[in-house]
């Protein structure tokens, strides 16, 4: 048991006993306490929300309007018991179980309406969802409220960057052309266009070596591209990456003791070649 003038209960001492050295009583009451929001809780959302409550989280926003289909099987925490169920409410009742006195607010989707409600109180944002409009709002308010937003790609390259207002805008890193317009425009959009529109796509599979990763199958990448086929991965992919954007929130975005890779500057490691890559995607 980890004696604090915090007053832990405890089963919360027991649970992040452990911690203490990599992190300081204090630094974990500071985890303890911060409220950080996970948007999209399949295969990055759903590993990272629970290695921040493992790590002794309290206070987490999930969101997500999806299913749980057999294709989530091979990466996302799901059995055949949770098809057709929605995702916030497998991953809430998954999370309570490691922390009952966990403080869990869940939304089912992201719009206009609700999005001041979600960011309120949060401390750090995680985008973690391929929905491109609501990937938009939530960086534009993230922008506006100067909440810190965090991202990363469930491919096999280790590497998480940041947004925030010393950053480059989210759209303009991405090639969108939607600075101009407003939300309630972009949302007219149609989603596979803008998806289908994205320069960066493109230029993501000009990292050194990832296009014969995804190629072992030959032709996979031209079908992903063209949007035949959605994107390939498997679980140690999504959850090695799920971890590095676990081991930034905590020490960059709450201890900052690690420094924030402010986008578009990419650091990171190829971890299938064995090989560390440094790019700047502006």
């Amino acid at each position: 048991m980890v004696i604090t003038k915090y007053h832990w209960p405890e089963h919360y001492s027991a649970q992040i006993g452990r911690n203490i050295g990599l992190m300081s009583i204090a630094d974990q009451e500071k985890l303890r306490t911060t409220w950080i929001a996970v948007m999209g809780t399949g295969g990055l959302g759903g590993p990272l929300a629970e290695q921040l409550v493992r790590a002794g989280c309290e206070r987490i926003i999930i969101c997500d309007n999806d299913l749980f289909d057999r294709t989530n099987l091979n990466r996302q925490i799901c059995t055949l018991e949770d098809i057709g169920k929605f995702k916030v409410d497998v991953l809430e009742e998954f999370l309570l179980k490691i922390n009952p006195n966990l403080r869990i607010h869940k939304f089912y989707e992201v719009n206009p309406q609700n999005i001041s409600l979600i960011l309120d109180n949060v401390s750090i944002a995680c985008l973690t969802l391929d929905d491109p409009i609501a990937s938009i709002l939530i960086a534009r308010e993230c922008r506006s409220r100067k909440i810190p937003m965090l991202e990363t790609w469930g491919i096999p390259f280790l590497f998480a960057w940041w947004f925030t207002p010393q950053s480059i805008e989210y759209e303009h890193c991405y090639g969108f052309t939607t600075s101009e317009l407003r939300m309630e425009q972009i949302q007219q959009l149609n989603q596979e266009e803008l998806k289908s529109n994205l320069k960066f796509i493109s230029r993501l599979f000009q990292l050194p070596g990832l296009k014969s990763t995804y190629n072992r199958e030959p032709g996979m990448v031209d079908k992903m591209l063209s949007g035949q086929v959605p994107g390939r991965t498997i679980a140690p992919i999504i959850r090695l990456n799920a971890s590095y954007l676990a081991i930034a929130v905590i020490y960059a975005g709450i201890l900052k003791v690690k420094e924030m890779i402010l986008a578009p500057k990419l650091v990171g490691y190829d971890y299938i070649k064995d090989k560390p890559l440094e790019i700047n995607f502006s």
